[in-house]
């Protein structure tokens, strides 16, 4: 009896195994395509020296500024192969996007994409200008300069851009929270 007992346990374990292995994300349309050129929506950080952006947009150094264009030169499931000034670099999808719920895909969406929004940013303050210019936050800065200027805070640590503040992670150990009041 014990022999069958083991024999239905372990059929019935790889059952499970087998349609855990057969469950699909759901596809998600894209809004780029291979070849493509883009502009970038928002100041894009990344570690270029590495050759690396992170869909986590840690706030590196170096950064791909507002309205620059790249050229999408592959896609694949956790990442997509863009170059920027002739040089090639991956855009990667991270766990806690994935677990936040956004695609890779969804996520790259908020970077690049046909054409960035110049005339918003001219509407906008000297000193938001400024920040965007550095890539950096700067007292006095509006909700929308500081998405241009830094980029779009990692999903799972601000869930909405509605919230007075946002957490962005400079590298994978520290973070950094933007407060905003009503006057920015």
């Amino acid at each position: 009896m014990k022999y069958i007992y083991r024999t239905i346990a372990i059929t019935g374990l790889l059952t499970t195994i087998s349609a855990c292995q057969t469950t699909q994300q759901p596809e998600v349309a894209l809004n780029f395509k291979e070849g493509e050129t883009l502009q970038a929506l928002v100041n894009v950080h990344g570690d270029m020296s590495r050759g690396k952006f992170y869909a986590l947009n840690y706030q590196l150094p170096s950064m791909i500024p507002i309205c620059d264009e790249i050229v999408v030169n592959s896609i694949d499931e956790d990442v997509i192969n863009i170059s920027y000034k002739e040089t090639k670099y991956n855009y990667l999808w991270d766990g806690h996007t994935k677990k936040a719920g956004q695609s890779l895909a969804e996520n790259f969406d908020l970077y690049f994409g046909k054409q960035c929004d110049k005339a918003a940013v001219e509407k906008l303050s000297v000193n938001d200008k400024k920040g965007i210019e550095q890539g950096i936050a700067k007292i006095g800065m509006s909700k929308q300069g500081v998405k241009f200027a830094m980029g779009y805070p990692p999903l799972h640590a601000t869930p909405s851009m509605e919230s007075d503040t946002w957490i962005y992670w400079r590298n994978r150990w520290g973070k950094r929270a933007i407060e905003f009041s009503n006057d920015g």
